[in-house]
């Protein structure tokens, strides 16, 4: 039944089991997201420097090439166009010597590090509540311990709730304003 021909109402052929963009002899382009984004060679360009010791490579002849390399850019070109749209956005600039991310730069990873940053606080707080409670069960650590832990946990937690906000799309007055109005119906 696959690719069995029909009519449609208008007399026109139709293939079923195609998709709509096939059928109609066009394509769409695929929507990519978020995460294909965030995984575009032109992101991972930027993580690299971002990555390095104090966001910033020493501008010598041949690194470009290396990292071009490294990164697995098919040609020159393709590198090229995405390290002078990095400049040109602001995100990466030469500067005594090196190659180093801007504050711009360093703006698009703000999610990545604050999610990393949080995991790795979830962590360190598995490992103390099991101290405390071993340090309780031997009577090594008074009482009082797990409730200063406990306000230790909220700081924590506030700073991450401060962080999240900073960090969240700023949307304009007008469209909060409309968000409130579609709330009530």
């Amino acid at each position: 039944m696959e690719n069995e021909l029909v009519h449609d109402e208008t007399g026109s052929l139709l293939y079923l089991y195609l998709p709509p963009s096939k059928r109609s002899g066009t394509q769409l382009a695929k929507s990519r997201g978020i995460s294909a984004d965030i995984q575009s060679p032109r992101i991972k360009l930027l993580y690299f420097i971002y990555s390095a010791p104090s966001s910033r490579i020493k501008a010598e002849p041949g690194v470009k090439s290396s990292i071009s390399s490294a990164l697995g850019y098919k040609s020159d070109g393709h590198f090229h166009y995405d390290w002078n749209y990095l400049v040109n956005a602001g995100m990466i600039e030469e500067k005594q010597g090196y190659f180093i991310v801007t504050d711009t730069g360093k703006k698009e990873f703000a999610l990545y590090s604050t999610a990393s940053m949080s995991n790795w606080i979830m962590v360190i707080m598995g490992v103390a509540i099991i101290s405390i409670n071993i340090g309780l069960s031997f009577g090594l650590l008074p009482r009082e311990s797990v409730g200063l832990f406990g306000v230790v946990l909220i700081l924590i937690g506030s700073l991450f709730l401060f962080l999240g906000r900073r960090n969240k799309p700023k949307l304009p007055l007008k469209a909060r304003i409309l968000l409130k109005e579609l709330g009530r119906h």
